[in-house]
């Protein structure tokens, strides 16, 4: 988390509490610093081991399966089809929407539209299962959510619209994430590295 902080330059910001939302592809951690005199206390931490970007690809999966009407999938197209899912929730993080286009080992085919918004919808249990490791967060940090200045995201999975909108929403505040999220640990280790 200080290395994320270190990256986007808070350690010379103004001091005060930032929160570091990070959602990799099989985890999820949530910490909460505090900045006073160039040096980062961690308030909180928290967060998921068990929530990740790949719970979003079986979930748009799941929805697949179940639209195609498919009981048992082979093991290939399980493969396939969780490669498939990646590559459109990927997709969907720049455009509006995509074409689902499929085909099963036995032969049946699908083509589905999905938007960003059917996606939100459902992957929306999973947002809120990160939401709650923020809020258990933000109060075992024994802080008002007024209080955080600043959130930046680390992980690739935060650059889905439906993430980065759900914790624009929740902290009233746009997050940073203007630095590529995939590399933003180790741009501030980086840094940090060539400060010493």
């Amino acid at each position: 988390p200080t290395a994320a902080a270190l990256a986007y330059g808070l350690d010379h910001g103004s001091e005060g509490v930032y929160a570091i939302f990070d959602l990799g592809g099989g985890t999820f951690d949530i910490s909460i610093l505090r900045l006073s005199k160039g040096v980062f206390e961690v308030l909180s931490t928290g967060g998921d081991s068990a929530l990740g970007g790949d719970d979003f690809d079986h979930a748009l999966m799941q929805f697949i399966v179940h639209e195609a009407g498919q009981t048992e999938l082979s093991s290939i197209d399980q493969r396939s089809l969780i490669l498939k899912c990646r590559d459109v929730k990927e997709t969907l993080s720049s455009h509006p929407a995509v074409l689902f286009e499929f085909t099963f080992a036995n032969g049946q085919a699908i083509q589905k539209s999905i938007s960003q918004e059917d996606f939100a919808k459902m992957t929306q249990s999973l947002v809120t299962k990160a939401l709650l490791s923020v809020k258990k967060a933000v109060r075992d940090a024994e802080i008002d959510l007024a209080e955080i200045q600043g959130v930046v995201m680390v992980g690739g999975a935060t650059r889905m619209p439906n993430i980065q909108a759900a914790v624009a929403q929740y902290f009233q505040k746009v997050p940073l994430n203007d630095l590529n999220p995939d590399e933003v640990v180790a741009l501030g280790a980086a840094r940090q590295a060539d400060l010493l």
